[in-house]
């Protein structure tokens, strides 16, 4: 079991992960964050942090990004 300061470091390096990875799928596609605001209706400011990993993602605007890019969410939790 992690302790909270591992469970912080964990967190920190997911919301980071995250980030890159949608920043890479973004300029893949060649949008601006803007572009990628006015597509999902995300603001370009929360869009903006997420690719920082400043901020966590939720569940309603992964959806929202995941349609932008025409993509299926496919989530699984282990014990």
């Amino acid at each position: 079991m992690l302790n909270k300061k591992q469970a912080r470091l964990n967190l920190k390096q997911t919301k980071l992960a995250l980030g890159e990875q949608l920043t890479a799928l973004r300029r893949l596609h060649r949008l601006t964050i803007f572009d990628l605001a006015t597509q999902t209706g995300v603001p370009s400011s929360y869009l903006e942090k997420l690719e920082l990993g400043l901020v966590e993602l939720n569940l309603g605007n992964l959806s929202q990004i995941a349609r932008a890019f025409n993509m299926k969410i496919d989530i699984s939790f282990e014990a």
